[in-house]
């Protein structure tokens, strides 16, 4: 496996993405990981090798800035408010990213996906509600609030949301809220509903272990996996 960093920026302030791909043929089928609160961490960067070696080029963009690497004391909460209150820069940054994944000789610019956890999850929605051109996107615990709704035939991926069921981030009144957005929107799109399963449920982006709010839960990591990697197959076919 062939990992690297890859410095880009968005406006003035300078990113730092990681760059993996097994080292085979270049301008294979690409997908874009969107990271947590904690960023660009050493956590998502091997689950980015491990889709990697499924035969895609694989690139995690950064979303705060290069070497901000959030954690405790720090809250999740404050961490990604900024974002979250301002999808005009969530989505310039998320954009940024994947106008420099694009750059790359690695990567397929017309054949790309995208996976995102928790923020990132968020984050890929919001690509996909912009009309980026990707071929799929999958949110996994993904923020599900849609300040600026999709309109319709806007959505150009088709949309894959796996969500667990016990997750009080994204309660289920928020579900009900982004299958009515999906359905207006006219869009592809999918969710998967996993029992038991907290916030952060493939253990990205948990500040500890597991916590009254959200934590790994295997059986769903495995599933959602799983899932994913049907998902990739499905949409680059």
């Amino acid at each position: 496996m062939s990992g690297a960093s890859v410095c880009y920026q968005d406006g003035e302030q300078p990113l730092e993405g990681y760059l993996t791909a097994t080292p085979q043929e270049l301008s294979r089928p690409g997908v874009l990981v969107v990271p947590t609160w904690r960023n660009v961490t050493g956590s998502i960067c091997r689950r980015a090798d491990r889709i990697a070696e499924l035969g895609y080029a694989v690139f995690v963009a950064d979303v705060f800035g290069a070497g901000v690497r959030p954690g405790p004391p720090q809250l999740p909460q404050a961490v990604v408010a900024p974002l979250l209150n301002d999808r005009w820069l969530f989505r310039r940054r998320l954009f940024a990213g994947l106008h420099a994944f694009q750059s790359q000789p690695e990567c397929d610019a017309g054949r790309i996906a995208a996976v995102g956890y928790c923020l990132g999850g968020c984050g890929v929605l919001e690509l996909a509600r912009a009309g980026a051109p990707l071929r799929g996107v999958i949110s996994l615990h993904g923020i599900l609030s849609a300040p600026m709704p999709a309109t319709p035939c806007a959505i150009d991926a088709k949309v894959l949301v796996l969500h667990g069921d016990a997750d009080r981030v994204a309660p289920t009144e928020s579900v009900i809220d982004f299958q009515k957005e999906m359905r207006l929107a006219r869009a592809n799109w999918q969710i998967n509903i996993y029992s038991d399963a907290r916030h952060g449920f493939t253990g990205e982006g948990a500040a500890e272990d597991r916590t009254s709010e959200a934590g790994l839960h295997p059986q769903t990591e495995a599933r959602t996996w799983q899932a994913t990697v049907e998902f990739l197959q499905e949409v680059f076919r």
